[in-house]
């Protein structure tokens, strides 16, 4: 047995690489960290990008959407913990009730597009399906790879079949080009601040008032 091994055993006792992927609107990855160990958490690897080089860029003044797995800190818009969240959640006549429940509505609508993109990316290489008996350094560059083709094709096949395929299967679970400038001030870790809180607690409040207008 490889060395390597024990340490990308996941919590699952499975062999598994974690990827980051950042993603713009067309579905595109703007960037891509691969080949940490399957255990690592979410948060660990996206301080390791920040702190690692200037490839990701996060402006000050604006910020991604991050899942529940992620701190809400500043430039990584986070959603409520402990409130229904997911669209199959808002099947049949369901409104949102309270102000986190439509942020969180909002927010998992406009996030879809991640998991859209790598379900599509999946779809399109069935090696990234299926266990790889590759080294860690040479399964690093397959993933790159697959990342790369799968831009490739964003930008040159406007009709993708898989990604109308994959669409129709998402739409059946449920009832119912975009580049950042470097910035001086870009932000280099993450944390929750009472700020950034009352941040996202007003942008919330703000759409409830909307919404029920």
């Amino acid at each position: 047995m490889s060395l390597e091994l024990p340490r990308y055993r996941n919590r699952k006792g499975d062999i598994s690489t974690n990827v980051l992927g950042v993603c713009d609107p067309y579905l595109k990855f703007i960037y891509v960290l691969s080949g940490w160990e399957g255990f690592a958490s979410d948060a660990r690897i996206l301080r390791d990008a920040l702190a690692r080089d200037k490839l990701f860029q996060v402006p000050s003044d604006k910020y991604y959407l991050v899942d529940a797995g992620y701190a809400n800190g500043q430039g990584f818009s986070a959603p409520y913990r402990g409130t229904r969240y997911y669209l199959n959640e808002w099947t049949g006549n369901n409104r949102p009730e309270t102000f986190k429940e439509l942020f969180n509505l909002r927010h998992s609508v406009a996030r879809n597009v991640i998991q859209r993109s790598f379900g599509l990316l999946k779809k399109q290489w069935s090696i990234l399906r299926t266990p790889s008996f590759f080294d860690i350094k040479t399964q690093i560059r397959i993933i790159n790879a697959c990342f790369v083709l799968h831009n490739f094709i964003r930008l040159e096949q406007h009709n993708d079949p898989v990604l109308q395929d994959e669409d129709l299967g998402f739409l059946a679970s449920v009832s119912n080009h975009s580049t950042l400038e470097g910035n001086a001030n870009r932000i280099t870790s993450i944390q929750v601040t009472d700020q950034w809180t009352t941040f996202r607690d007003t942008l919330a409040l703000q759409m409830f008032h909307d919404f029920s207008i």
